[in-house]
């Protein structure tokens, strides 16, 4: 899937592809917190889903950067860590 704007769901067919699969939570991590990441919890959240964020599986340019990014948006998302996220998936699967 290209990706060719700021947001995964404004130039991907990923909501589209999400729903056909019924999943309601999103787990999310990647780079640029401050844009993309921030663009994909916010457009996801809108959507309907409920959303992880990954915030040690997340980077950008600065750590400064990153904490703001993440304060901006903590109401929108549960934040958490990947250890976290880790064992609630694998009690998942138990």
């Amino acid at each position: 899937m290209l990706k060719t704007s700021s947001s995964l769901f404004i130039s991907t067919n990923a909501d589209y592809m999400l729903r056909n699969l019924d999943t309601k939570f999103l787990i999310i991590a990647g780079i640029v917190t401050y844009q993309c990441v921030d663009m994909a919890v916010r457009d996801a959240t809108d959507r309907g889903y409920l959303v992880t964020l990954v915030q040690d599986a997340c980077a950008t340019y600065t750590p400064e950067r990153h904490e703001t990014a993440l304060r901006a948006y903590g109401g929108y998302c549960w934040i958490t860590d990947t250890d976290t996220v880790v064992a609630r998936v694998t009690a998942l699967n138990r």
